[in-house]
């Protein structure tokens, strides 16, 4: 039963991940001591230029993913320990470049050392309106159940040197807990 529940799960986060998926994990060395994974998940509906990460107290972005066509694209990246969130995007209209701005509050994370962090999927729309201007919205969704299977199914050494955990703003123990089941079965 158990199996049939994460090929589904499984199943599932691939048709969502599907042909736009990007995962960009160049780590041949391991982490250093302050260091996390990080997997960074966006889900578009339109083309975008970039989208950054800040890290709290910093002005400048630390991170771009660029170059994003609509559907899912994920990057697993390695950063320092620390406070991160969504800064801004650039989405693309005709021939014309929008920029941006996120809520810092909204997107806020914490990368914790040793881990691998999955903040949450930033849920990207945007339209055009009657008056021809770009109009988006956000959300920032906890797929944590998805990914982690989906993870468990293609990188499963990941997970056995880095635990995987929820970085969002609302803690979810359920990850961790999923996690120490599925060691309990195996033993």
């Amino acid at each position: 039963m158990k199996k049939v529940l994460t090929t589904l799960l499984v199943l599932f986060i691939s048709s969502s991940l599907a042909k736009d998926k990007v995962i960009d994990f160049k780590q041949k060395k391991g982490l250093k001591a302050n260091e996390g994974l990080v997997v960074l998940i966006i889900d578009i509906n339109f083309r975008i230029a970039k989208i950054s990460l800040g890290k709290k107290g910093k002005t400048f972005p630390i991170y771009s993913m660029k170059k994003l066509r609509p559907g899912s694209q994920m990057k697993i990246i390695k950063l320092p320990e620390g406070k991160y969130y969504w800064k801004e995007g650039r989405g693309y209209s005709g021939n014309t470049i929008h920029t941006f701005n996120i809520e810092q509050n909204l997107t806020l994370f914490e990368v914790k050392a040793g881990k691998l962090n999955y903040p949450g999927t930033l849920e990207f729309r945007g339209w055009l309106n009657e008056r021809n201007k770009v109009v988006y919205n956000y959300n920032v969704i906890n797929n944590s159940t998805q990914v982690l299977a989906y993870i468990s199914e293609n990188f499963p050494k990941l997970l056995d040197k880095y635990p995987m955990m929820y970085a969002g703003e609302n803690p979810d123990p359920f990850l961790e807990f999923n996690q120490e089941l599925d060691k309990k079965s195996q033993n």
